[in-house]
């Protein structure tokens, strides 16, 4: 389901005296979005809720004064009365009784606002229920009941059981919890529980936390009998899938199994349980084998269809017991199974919700301006279409989707019963050869490393055609090679849904630059194929690992383009779960690849994303929940420093992948860049959460480390860092009082010397890439760093799309991509997506602060104004829409700007000079002149502020629509 939701919220009723404020929108219950949560379930007694405040289009300053809420259950009734209070954000339950679990409530809100002395309407009421709290204890206390099953020995991967449900009184409520591993799949009475739900539950640390998933089933289950059906796949528990060393606990994973819990409660207050044992019956289904890398292989003659259906019977499958099968937690840890507090893999439309116009709104840019994008839209609801197909050799036929995605196909086939249909997959065709620079039309897997990425289908032979949509697996890919086809088919036979973590679309960015939207689209593509439950780095080959180094650096982008907090503290988690005894983490998260400890620029996800989460969201509970665990993880990079400072503070990656024949930069040098940079984060973190004690110690931590890291990197003779590389450059510039003021304009300088040198190209990795652009934007470089974004020269981003040998959609893992050979060589990496977080936040200038939005869009100086001429972004925050378009096609020296702030919050707008030395003689808002200067006298209307260091302007204001035009001579 998409929901588009509109950026101007009117209201109906308008008089002279009061406006009547309209209910408040957007509400989050435990942030989760009500608008599109199916089945609301949270896992706390106290949870916390947001909303979004509704003004008219032209009234400015709107804050809430008071608000209500009212929570109820079927036997409880709590009303909070009229709080007196502008909070709108993480407003939390406060009743003496805590909510009680497994319990249907609803709730309803109104509010007071500065509009009006009349409250608001109130909202429609919200229906949520909360998770059996006790779950782990009921289950235990009751093991003959509830037991994990599966097969031990014969193949069984589809498990059954009717039942009788008691009549003597109506059923008031069915819900049902349940965990399948590797992945599951649950039928009630022949249909499958909420069909665009995929690949659950996520991957965590099984041996010390296992998911359980709950539905409700009220609709479902009734009076008499029943039937339920289980479905298992291989998922991440499958030893398939950890090809590298094992941990030792990972290598008891396999082979699948589940457990499964139906609690129904009657209207007399009588209850009926259901629950997993060896009394159900199972068989091997039509998957005869699934993997997350190879794929499936699917004969559609063992289909039963109404196999959960009561009343079914099979006389040509062997059904038998199931078997128990041990719990996949660890006891002794102990491993926990916890509720998935975050929201599903789905495909297609149901995956993404869009809550910002995929269009400019600003009336400055044109189409001709944004120009023609290459790959498919977010806003196509979700399924892709081929744009072309061609048969390269006799039996096969190859389908070009138009964009690197992942996800699988829906394909129609036909032909005779037994036929095996062969499905590849893969991310670009054939490379050109030498001589004749073009490609021979096949598919290219040969950088899929070990991985198949292909399905078999051998069909039932049914005369009108059978659809084939795999279940236990996916694929990255934009091209289809699809072997033995049983005659020509049309491209109205392939349609391929993208698959991802369940969020919404929060940003939309766009100019009247052509290369920076189009990277702008492969950035958001390559952020979304990589959302598999958790933040992966890429869908396609064997590997598609929780990768921390790529999750550190693309995490405020992420935010910026999609609502993810769920899915990150469910990570963040999952990193506390592979901490080791001394704080260390590994570099993949669940460990499966890398090494243990990890790299610290890797590490240093830890906390970084709870940083990052506490900025988009300003929910300090996050950094109270995890402070502890990014303490200890900060003090075990802390404890290796002791035994070898900084000059030896030495681990495995430092800045990966720059552009050949650059090499990486001192890998001590990397090290110490990422622990200073995690200490800095420390004090920051433990500043907002109070703890003084912590501030003030990992304060003189950090400015001794940043004493040491100046004597030891840099280069007196030289005046520069390192290897005077541009990364060496970079790492100090962008750690805060590391270099002295005395020399920072040298250090500075020969930074934007070598990139001047190397011809406008950077000489960068992952790390130094990340930082760069803030950096040059920050420190009056900004012209040189549109420069760089909009070069489509090896090496940059442009390149990517601009070359003669594959136009890409999303992002690469290498600048030199082409030129490499199949190994390590995926099209659809996200770790070089973090420049996407400066579109937003330097580009279209929008940054936060705990209590007001920044607004300070950086601008190309007057004679490069034509690099970058108008910004269109939106950006929907904690508060609402913020809106910011600003056009450069005016008067010589000018600037036209127009913001949208929401209500209940406040925004500084910083208006940068255009050149050097300028000064603003000029500000208009809304055909209203607020600002004039000349050298004898200056008329401020609207206390603007003049910063005398920089030149710049600065006007606070308060919800609203503006249009300021800004004038420096």
């Amino acid at each position: 389901m998409f929901y588009i939701y509109a950026f101007v919220i009117n209201c109906v009723l308008r008089n002279v005296v009061c406006q009547e404020t309209t209910a408040p929108y957007d509400i989050r219950v435990d942030h989760y979005k009500v608008d599109v949560t199916k089945d609301l379930v949270i896992n706390t007694a106290r949870p916390q809720i947001s909303w979004k405040i509704s003004a008219f289009n032209d009234d400015r300053n709107v804050y809430q004064t008071a608000y209500q809420l009212q929570i109820q259950s079927r036997k409880t009734q709590w009303d909070s009365g009229q709080i007196i209070s502008k909070q709108s954000l993480h407003v939390f339950y406060t009743n003496l009784d805590e909510l009680h679990s497994t319990t249907f409530y609803q709730l309803r809100l109104r509010i007071w606002t500065t509009l009006s002395n009349e409250s608001s309407a109130w909202t429609e009421w919200i229906r949520f229920r909360t998770f059996m709290f006790d779950i782990q204890t009921t289950i235990a206390n009751r093991a003959s009941e509830f037991m994990w099953i599966g097969s031990n020995m014969i193949p069984r991967n589809e498990f059954r059981k009717e039942f009788q449900v008691p009549g003597g009184s109506p059923i008031q409520s069915a819900v049902v919890f349940i965990s399948g591993l590797g992945y599951y799949e649950l039928y009630v009475n022949g249909n499958k529980t909420d069909s665009s739900r995929k690949l659950d539950p996520a991957w965590t640390v099984y041996e010390k936390r296992t998911l359980l998933v709950s539905f409700d089933l009220s609709a479902i289950i009734k009076v008499g009998m029943n039937a339920v059906g289980v479905r298992l796949g291989n998922g991440w528990y499958s030893r398939e899938q950890n090809t590298f060393p094992m941990p030792p606990s990972q290598l008891l994973y396999g082979p699948p199994r589940f457990l499964f819990y139906l609690k129904i409660f009657f209207e007399d207050g009588s209850e009926f349980d259901l629950g997993s044992d060896t009394t159900w019956i199972g068989r091997q289904n039509a998957i005869l084998h699934d993997s997350i890398y190879n794929g499936e292989f699917v004969d559609s003659r063992y289909d039963r269809t109404n196999w959960s259906q009561v009343g079914f019977n099979d006389t040509l499958s062997l059904w038998l017991p199931a078997d128990e099968m041990p719990s996949p937690l660890n006891k002794t840890l102990p491993g926990h199974l916890v509720m998935q507090d975050m929201p599903p893999i789905r495909a297609g439309a149901d995956a993404l919700h869009i809550e910002v116009s995929t269009e400019p709104i600003g009336e400055y840019l044109t189409p001709s301006e944004v120009g023609q994008i290459l790959g498919g839209k977010l806003s196509d609801g979700g399924v892709l279409k081929p744009i072309a197909t061609w048969s390269p050799t006799i039996g096969v036929q190859v389908f070009d989707m138009g964009q690197n995605m992942a996800g699988w196909c829906r394909i129609k086939l036909r032909g005779p019963r037994g036929v095996g249909i062969y499905i590849h997959h893969g991310e670009v065709l054939t490379l050109p050869t030498v001589t004749a620079k073009q490609a021979s039309g096949e598919v290219y897997t040969e950088n899929l490393l070990g991985a198949t990425q292909s399905d078999t289908y051998v069909l039932r032979g049914d005369p009108t055609g059978e659809i084939y949509e795999p279940t236990f697996t996916y694929h990255g890919f934009r091209y289809v090679s699809i072997y033995n086809v049983q005659g020509e088919m049309a491209l109205g036979d392939v349609e391929c849904p993208v698959v991802h973590s369940e969020t919404t679309l929060k940003g939309h960015f766009t100019t009247s630059n052509p290369i920076i939207n189009q990277i702008q689209h492969n950035i958001q593509w390559s952020q979304l194929n990589n959302l598999m439950s958790l933040p992966t780095d890429c869908p396609q080959r064997q590997e598609r690992r929780g990768w921390l180094g790529d999750a550190a650096l693309t995490v405020n982008e992420a935010l910026y383009n999609f609502d993810l907090i769920k899915l990150y503290i469910n990570f963040l988690h999952s990193i506390v779960d592979s901490q080791g005894p001394d704080g260390s983490v590994p570099d993949t998260v669940p460990f499966a690849d890398g090494d243990y400890p990890a790299d610290p620029n890797w590490g240093s996800a830890f906390p970084t994303i709870a940083w990052q989460l506490y900025r988009h969201y300003n929910d300090p509970e996050v950094l109270y929940t995890f402070y502890t665990n990014i303490r200890t993880y900060v003090e075990s990079v802390h404890t290796a420093y002791k035994s070898t400072g900084l000059a030896g503070l030495f681990y495995s990656y430092s800045d990966w992948v720059p552009p050949p024949p650059e090499p990486r930069v001192n890998g001590s040098l990397a090290s110490s860049f990422a622990f200073l940079h995690d200490v800095s984060l420390l004090v920051n973190i433990s500043q907002v959460i109070h703890n003084t004690n912590d501030t003030a110690a990992y304060l003189a931590l950090y400015q001794r480390l940043a004493e040491e890291f100046h004597q030891v990197f840099f280069n007196r003779t030289s005046n520069f860092y390192g290897d005077g590389s541009q990364t060496a450059q970079i790492f100090a510039l962008a750690l805060p009082n590391v270099v002295p003021n005395n020399v920072r304009h040298f250090v500075l300088d020969r930074l934007v010397s070598d990139i001047n040198q190397k011809d406008i190209h950077v000489s960068t990795g992952i790390l130094g890439t990340a930082f760069l652009y803030p950096l040059l934007s920050d420190n009056g470089h900004h012209d040189l760093a549109l420069r760089l974004i909009t070069s489509t020269t090896y090496p940059s981003y442009g390149y990517m799309f601009n070359n003669p040998y594959e136009n890409a959609t999303t992002l690469w893992e290498l600048w030199n991509t082409p030129f490499e050979g199949p190994q390590m060589n995926s099209r659809d990496h996200i770790m070089f997506g973090s420049v996407g977080a400066w579109f937003y936040s330097h580009l279209a200038g929008i940054d936060f602060d705990t209590d007001s939005i920044v607004i300070h869009p950086r601008l190309a100086t007057e004679s490069n104004k034509h690099l970058l001429s108008k910004v269109d972004c939106q950006l929907n925050t904690r508060h609402g829409l913020i809106h910011v378009a600003y056009t450069r096609d005016t008067t010589p020296n000018s600037i036209r700007l127009r913001l949208h702030i929401p209500p209940n919050t406040r925004a500084r707008v910083i208006f940068e000079p255009l050149f050097s030395e300028a000064r603003c003689s000029r500000i208009i808002e809304g055909n209203e002149l607020i600002w004039l200067t000349d050298r004898n006298s200056t008329f401020n209307k609207q206390n603007l502020e003049l910063e005398l260091k920089t030149g710049s302007m600065i006007a606070w204001i308060g919800s609203g629509k503006y249009e300021y035009e800004v004038y420096w001579e």
